[in-house]
């Protein structure tokens, strides 16, 4: 789907066409790289300001230079970081959504939820890589995941130091465009370097005993593997959801797009209320971890909106 990107010294056979059409593979400050047919040429955003995002289809007219963008399709399947502006799309597009975990010290599932949460559209494949899985917590860690296959999440064990699970992952991240997500310290970017020889992306360390590891991505970042593009976010430490309501937290929340349309009342929070449906079918874990976030969540709004400590004042 993505040709290989060839050097720059096709840009000037682009250049002789006047508009051509091409896929956004990296945002840097005010300029844009677009992949035109295996070429990278970097581009000027659009007059009105928009900001371009990775896997937006563009027009480019090369009459300018440096060459601009025109146009930019509408966007879908779209992986967003949800603040207190409203979602700001990272990636659009996308085939699939990859989160990292880890058997050590186990997945976050609330993170899971978080993340999938992020996601504009529910038909996109979520693919949950459980990674360091040559320990021998791999086995409980796997279990914990049940439920996010039940909901049709693929599960892949892997393993850098092992190697296991490296040719599977591969295979599912051959095509389209992939974005990959996860908590600090689980390995991604250890991932990405046994996945696309000379990605060289920096591995960090993990503090034990914890398990949380150190931030070694801090944008988004784009390597073309195989015919698709991999898209390297940002490990965190949290992961907010502001800029939605409850109630479309409630409605985006793994598993309860179906039955919460069964529920006696709109705008269900699924939180006791008589009728819900969400609460009557979906299973008790499940139900369980929803309520976990809301409250989290809650209280994160709560805190935000605290006034700042004033510091005291000090005697003359």
């Amino acid at each position: 789907m993505y040709p290989a990107c060839q050097p720059r010294t096709r840009v000037a056979i682009i250049a002789a066409m006047s508009d051509s059409t091409g896929v956004v593979v990296e945002v840097h400050g005010m300029l844009a790289t677009v992949l035109v047919d295996g070429a990278r040429v970097r581009c000027r955003p659009p007059r009105d300001r928009t900001t371009p995002v990775i896997g937006d289809r563009v027009t480019v007219d090369h009459g300018e230079d440096p060459p601009r963008i025109t146009s930019i399709g509408p966007r879908e399947r779209t992986y967003q970081r949800l603040s207190v502006s409203g979602p700001t799309p990272v990636a659009t597009h996308i085939e699939r959504l990859v989160i990292v975990t880890s058997a050590f010290p186990g997945p976050r599932l609330g993170l899971i939820d978080r993340m999938w949460i992020a996601l504009d559209d529910p038909a996109v494949q979520v693919v949950l890589v459980l990674n360091k899985c040559e320990l021998p917590s791999a086995a409980d860690s796997v279990k914990d995941l049940d439920d996010f296959v039940a909901l049709g999440a693929e599960v892949i064990q892997t393993s850098t130091k092992a190697p296991l699970g490296l040719e599977l992952l591969g295979e599912r991240l051959s095509h389209g465009l992939s974005v990959l997500a996860g908590h600090s310290g689980v390995g991604k970017s250890s991932l990405l370097n046994a996945l696309v020889p000379g990605a060289r992306v920096k591995v960090g360390d993990v503090h034990d005993p914890t398990g949380k590891g150190r931030h070694t991505t801090t944008v988004a970042t784009v390597h073309p593997y195989r015919d698709g593009l991999l898209v390297d976010t940002p490990g965190v430490r949290a992961f907010a959801l502001d800029g939605l309501s409850l109630e479309g937290l409630a409605e985006r929340f793994p598993g309860f797009r179906e039955p919460s349309e069964r529920c006696h009342f709109a705008g269900c929070l699924h939180d006791g209320e008589e009728g819900c449906a969400v609460v009557d079918e979906a299973p008790p874990e499940r139900v369980q971890r929803w309520l976990a976030l809301l409250a989290s969540v809650r209280e994160e709004r709560v805190a935000a909106r605290a006034p700042a400590d004033k510091p005291a004042r000090r005697p003359r």
